[in-house]
């Protein structure tokens, strides 16, 4: 059983989302699903209802504020609360150097990877210290914590969750609140196979990281949700950057 019960997750509907979702639930949590796409996140909800757990949707957008507030006042009053947050929600794509990324894909990598983490987290924030504190786990990437090719916009997005989850797991400690980051290397997601198929940038990244998992494989969506699992009930962890990359980052 898990400790912290009543727990949010963004990007809900697939990947990353999905896979939490369905593994907090199994343990005993009480989750809420927020993610922007209705169709796919009414799916995850139904289908873990569906197998006895508890779980509640809501869609929002995590790009506006308005909308997060919204959805995540609802849920958190259909679940009587809230213990925790896991940030997962998230694009990638490669959109070349910064001379080829254009402002616009800048600022929407930017507003969902990085903006959307402190739009969530400040909506929930409240209700974690009603509850008496809990905990939160960001979702960033192996390119927060190294560089990739064509991709700026996502680097820079995913480093800057990174620095928030520090600046949180500080302001926050006296309120019993611990923040901690995860970095996942490739895992096998839909995320991951639309970047792979990107013509040049698809082709180029692979080619030069080529033999840096060293367990030979791409992780799974569990693989992340076990993890995230265990950050939110260790109550020692806080401030904490986890890479979860099958050796990426040290190969």
């Amino acid at each position: 059983m898990i400790p912290r019960r009543r727990i949010l997750v963004t990007g809900a509907a697939s990947g990353l989302g999905r896979a939490t979702c369905e593994r907090l639930g199994r343990a005993g949590a009480s989750v809420g699903g927020l993610d922007t796409n209705a169709t796919e996140l009414r799916s995850v909800i139904d289908e873990m209802s569906d197998a006895g757990l508890s779980a509640v949707a809501g869609v929002a957008d995590v790009t506006d504020l308005a909308a997060v507030e919204s959805v995540v006042h609802t849920i958190a009053d259909q679940l009587g609360g809230l213990d925790a947050v896991v940030n997962a929600a998230g694009i990638g794509g490669y959109t070349g150097d910064v001379v080829r990324t254009s402002p616009l894909q800048w600022s929407d990598v930017l507003a969902v990877n990085l903006t959307g983490v402190f739009h969530v987290s400040r909506s929930a924030i409240p209700y974690l210290r009603a509850s008496g504190g809990g905990a939160i786990v960001n979702v960033s990437s192996q390119y927060g914590l190294v560089g990739c090719a064509e991709s700026p916009a996502y680097c820079a997005s995913k480093a800057g969750v990174i620095g928030l989850t520090r600046a949180m797991a500080v302001d926050h400690a006296t309120d019993g609140i611990t923040v901690s980051c995860l970095c996942p290397g490739p895992i096998d997601t839909p995320l991951l196979a639309r970047s792979l198929a990107q013509e040049a940038g698809g082709k180029l990244e692979p080619a030069r990281t080529r033999g840096r998992l060293l367990g030979g494989r791409p992780g799974s969506p569990d693989d992340v949700a076990e993890a995230i699992q265990f950050m939110l009930t260790a109550g020692f962890v806080t401030g904490s950057i986890v890479s979860l990359d099958g050796g990426w980052t040290a190969s």
